[in-house]
């Protein structure tokens, strides 16, 4: 079954050439986005844009220094994932509507099984991602994957000192409406349904888009997290022919890991005691109970008796 069962003429790019585009747009608009984002901010912020470069790459938890990854990473995020899909939504001539499989509305039971498999989701990934992280790795490849959590860590940190509700409301908005939508419409819309045009068995292409998904997050050490939550979220818009559900339940996903750093954030500048999210999240004891809710969450959300 595919979403958007595409023909080759009405659609000329649902296949690995349009996959090949679609991936070479998101590497060029990378750049175009770091460009855009750093001219725009130099203008509004009235700074110079060696001054807005550095503040991108050093971030030092200044209020300046937050607002500019905040709004660099908007303007970069829509770039590299929202003109791509785009792009190649209007040259295969269909619709966002369409590719998504929009059309089919989600059972109000399948949404609920949504948000608790998210919910589960959270420690088993984090179990997950700590045990990738404790591999033993050849140094100069445990480097590089240390160089990569590092800044991403920074730059999390400084997008997320938040200490206002709109300011928890924006970042919500950036880093789990946003990538929601457009990631769960490229990855389980875009690409999954190229997959499918291509290889004969589903579960080859549902692999295959969680594989580019975990890629292309640049996380060496999370890398199979990342792939486990994308293999799900492409089984769950397969077996469904539509990603409302996958979506629903990214952002569920995203929002409670920014809202645990958000409630901890505040017990310290409250208590000055400081918790460690990994060790609260990255726990076996709460894992095993989350993946038995994970587990039947799955059941109920792939299961045609429950449409």
């Amino acid at each position: 079954m595919n979403i958007s069962e595409p023909n080759s003429k009405q659609m000329p790019l649902m296949n690995f050439w349009g996959l090949s585009l679609l991936l070479l747009l998101i590497l060029v608009f990378q750049f175009v986005g770091y460009g855009i984002s750093v001219y725009s901010l130099s203008y509004f912020l009235g700074m110079e844009t060696s001054e807005v470069k550095y503040l991108m790459s050093h971030p030092d938890g200044t209020a300046v220094s937050i607002n500019i990854s905040r709004f660099s990473n908007l303007i970069q995020f829509l770039n590299y994932m929202g003109v791509p899909a785009l792009l190649l939504t209007l040259i295969n001539k269909t619709s966002w509507l369409h590719v998504g499989g929009y059309n089919r509305r989600p059972s109000f039971l399948k949404i609920i099984a949504a948000v608790f498999f998210a919910l589960g989701s959270v420690p088993v990934i984090a179990v997950l991602n700590k045990v990738t992280a404790s591999l033993p790795y050849p140094d100069s490849l445990a480097t590089i994957g240390q160089k990569l959590t590092d800044a991403r860590i920074v730059l999390f940190e400084n997008m997320l000192d938040i200490q206002r509700i709109d300011e928890l409301l924006f970042c919500i908005f950036l880093l789990a409406f946003l990538p929601a939508f457009l990631e769960e419409y490229i990855f389980r819309g875009l690409i999954l349904n190229i997959g499918l045009t291509h290889y004969k068995k589903p579960i080859t292409a549902i692999l295959f888009q969680a594989a580019i998904f975990s890629l292309l997050h640049f996380s060496l050490f999370e890398f199979w997290g990342i792939f486990l939550i994308g293999a799900m979220f492409g089984y769950i818009a397969y077996k469904n022919g539509s990603i409302w559900l996958s979506s629903i339940s990214h952002f569920i996903f995203n929002s409670t890991s920014i809202l645990i750093h958000f409630y901890l954030t505040n017990v310290f500048n409250k208590t000055g005691i400081a918790y460690n999210e990994e060790s609260i999240l990255a726990n076996f004891s709460l894992a095993i109970p989350a993946s038995f809710i994970m587990g039947v969450s799955m059941f109920i959300l792939t299961s045609n008796r429950y449409k």
